[in-house]
């Protein structure tokens, strides 16, 4: 029996607090652990010992001696040294050895652990993690006088074990979602640095459109430059929300048709161009945004390509709003209606475009007839 009453639930307690401390800490606590273990079942030694990665041997992680109060760690255990010893505790769920020089359990270990800490009796308790065998919990007797184990104790050494081997569990599980946090980080880092460079790289390709346009002497070659310009200005818009973003993988639609659309009205300021944008909670994935900011800047274009100079009320409008249902995204002009099936058969490359953009995701779209030249897009 044990000789002196012990209160479980605190000894449960004291170590349920392992697995939040630092490593220093984490060795201070044990070592009052251990004294208060070895002093309880009135033995010398208790000890911690743990699978290494390549599970061919056992390292300690705490190893408690009460005769000279020392505290010890990082000890090696090969495999090859003691292969009935790991045989028996991969079986069983805890071995009591009355002697372990005799025992054909332990008797391999004699010359290299027991005989040099004097070890004669012992109680180990595998310690598994989800089912796994990651080590094993140790009580030792020393001297010459034998010590058999009662049930009491070996209860109460199990129940130990039970917490030790979940505060371990704890402390993988922690270092694991560290480990998951920071690969997370760096491939957010990751993603914002592409998308940084990505629209670094746009921003040089649109500087060079614009010396291209300012440089030529065809009075065409402007107007096609001006075109590609505002087309590769909406993927810039991209990566630039995308780089501000905290998930740097989506865009807010609002901001997005935002940016288009104050472009468009600083780069054709003679268009009256009119934007009723409302704040809306959908956010489009890059590929999605890009489809849609590509349409968008289609639609601009031939607006302006194709309003009526003379007429001095002629305005490209648009409009992004949300009912209960959907987003609606209008887009059009106040000026001549088209049939906009009859005339993408002619095969014009502005409305061949923005038909491939649109179709390609799942949205609703109403193209323009000869009543009304808009476009509107319900999300």
């Amino acid at each position: 029996m044990i000789q002196e009453p012990i209160n479980l639930l605190e000894e449960l307690d004291s170590a349920s607090s392992l697995h939040t401390l630092k490593r220093d800490d984490i060795d201070a606590l044990m070592l009052v652990f251990a004294k208060r273990v070895t002093h309880v079942l009135k033995i010398e030694r208790t000890n911690v010992w743990l699978f290494n990665h390549e599970k061919d041997a056992m390292v300690s992680i705490g190893e408690y001696d009460d005769r000279n109060k020392q505290f010890s760690k990082n000890n090696i255990i090969y495999q090859n040294d003691c292969p009935n010893y790991i045989k028996a505790i991969s079986r069983n769920k805890i071995i009591v050895i009355k002697n372990v020089l005799e025992h054909p359990y332990t008797n391999e270990l004699n010359s290299s652990y027991s005989i040099p800490n004097n070890v004669i009796s012992l109680m180990d308790i595998p310690l598994r993690i989800c089912g796994e065998l990651i080590g094993v919990f140790c009580f030792e007797k020393t001297g010459k006088v034998e010590k058999t184990f009662t049930e009491e104790e070996q209860t109460f050494a199990m129940s130990l074990a039970i917490v030790v081997a979940s505060n371990l569990e704890a402390r993988h599980r922690r270092i694991a979602q560290q480990q998951l946090e920071f690969a997370l980080k760096e491939k957010e880092l990751l993603i914002k640095e592409i998308n940084h460079r990505v629209k670094n790289n746009l921003s040089i390709l649109i500087s060079l459109l614009r010396l291209a346009k300012n440089q030529s002497k065809n009075a065409k070659v402007p107007e096609i430059l001006q075109e590609f310009e505002q087309r590769v200005m909406a993927m810039l818009k991209i990566h630039d929300l995308l780089h501000e973003s905290n998930n740097h993988t989506s865009v807010n639609l609002s901001d997005y048709i935002k940016e288009i659309t104050h472009e468009f009205q600083q780069s054709f300021n003679q268009t009256k161009i009119i934007a009723e944008i409302k704040k809306v909670d959908l956010e489009l994935t890059s590929k999605v945004a890009l489809h849609i900011g590509l349409a968008v800047t289609e639609i601009f274009l031939n607006g302006i390509k194709y309003g009526n100079e003379d007429d001095v009320n002629y305005t490209i409008y648009l409009k992004l709003n949300k009912t209960d249902e959907k987003t609606v995204l209008v887009i059009g002009n106040t000026g001549k209606g088209f049939d906009f099936e009859k005339k993408i058969q002619q095969n014009t490359l502005g409305l061949s475009i923005i038909k491939d953009l649109i179709e390609d995701l799942n949205i609703t779209i109403k193209y323009p007839t000869k009543e009304n030249c808009c476009y509107e897009l319900e999300f």
